[in-house]
């Protein structure tokens, strides 16, 4: 029988789901935990859209870290995969809230993400749920990056996970930075607060883009750090911390610039494209939300040419 399809892989398989299921769950109320929301009451009783699509954004955001984990090389037992699924289910979480936080308080310091949410601004929502699906997009290319399996290659996702942060944090500015030129001194944040879904719909394109730099750059830079946690730890502690920062950095520098050169190919393709059109006038100031949506298409468009083309 084929490897691929043999009663021990189907075995694999259910084992996934079931633990995917169940990370899933767990996540739901973990968000409104944080959010400081029954989630029941928020998506049936309130009808509160910015919860559900931050809740949506944290469900395909968990599926991406999991998928990363999840190689098909199937394992000498089920308890080894049950082992290394349910490990990155935790730290997947783990990793996604602690990214919350981090949007909340750091990236959008301005105001309350989170209070945002619970006031029902759908704008609010669906900057939380990019950040979330571009975080899981980084986690998935830093597993697939390195040997996800070893101890070792789950304190590399995380050590990732912390400098991604930073072309999260610099796609934020650039953008702030850009808006507020265009308009006299006003911020992005404040727009945002405000309850503008078409500009937070174009910042999701832009964040999206800069995952896919991410996943060039993992093409781009090998990946190179050997030995295991104990090495890691040991006597060699600080020749493998600076192989680490290192390779850190030189994948950070590699991700910033092939972020920049997307966002610059993405802006001919949007004259190209939304010709004819004012999309500063139809994004910031009529909240159009259709050509925000084909404005942040191309930016994850391009992204995905260009993370196939070196990742």
């Amino acid at each position: 029988m084929n490897n691929g399809f043999s009663i021990l892989s189907i075995e694999f398989l259910l084992i996934d789901l079931f633990i995917a299921i169940g990370a899933l769950y767990a996540l739901r109320y973990f968000q409104g935990l944080l959010i400081g929301v029954d989630t029941t009451t928020e998506l049936a009783s309130k009808d509160n859209y910015a919860f559900g699509i931050s809740c949506a954004g944290g469900t395909l955001a968990l599926a991406l870290v999991l998928a990363g984990a999840v190689t098909g090389e199937a394992h000498t037992d089920l308890a080894s995969e049950v082992l290394s699924v349910a490990v990155y289910a935790g730290l997947g979480i783990i990793l996604l809230k602690l990214g919350c936080i981090i949007n909340d308080r750091i990236i959008f310091h301005r105001f309350s993400i989170k209070t945002q949410i619970r006031e029902q601004n759908t704008a609010a929502g669906i900057v939380q749920a990019a950040n979330l699906v571009a975080l899981g997009s980084i986690i998935n290319t830093s597993a697939q990056w390195v040997d996800s399996e070893s101890p070792l290659g789950a304190l590399v996702v995380v050590f990732l996970f912390f400098l991604a942060q930073l072309v999260l944090l610099t796609t934020t500015r650039l953008r702030g930075l850009v808006y507020r030129r265009r308009h006299h001194g006003a911020t992005l944040q404040g727009a945002i607060e405000n309850g503008n879904a078409a500009l937070a719909i174009r910042y999701l394109g832009h964040v999206l883009g800069a995952a896919l730099a991410v996943k060039a750059a993992s093409g781009l830079v090998p990946y190179q750090l050997g030995g295991d946690l104990g090495q890691f730890f040991g006597a060699g502690a600080g020749i493998q911390s600076m192989a680490l920062i290192t390779l850190g950095s030189q994948w950070l520098f590699v991700s910033l610039i092939i972020t920049i050169v997307i966002s610059a190919l993405a802006g001919i393709a949007r004259h190209a494209v939304l010709r004819n059109i004012n999309v500063i006038e139809e994004v910031d100031d009529q909240q159009n939300i259709g050509v925000a949506f084909i404005e942040a298409t191309l930016f994850i468009a391009v992204g995905l040419i260009v993370s196939s083309l070196f990742g």
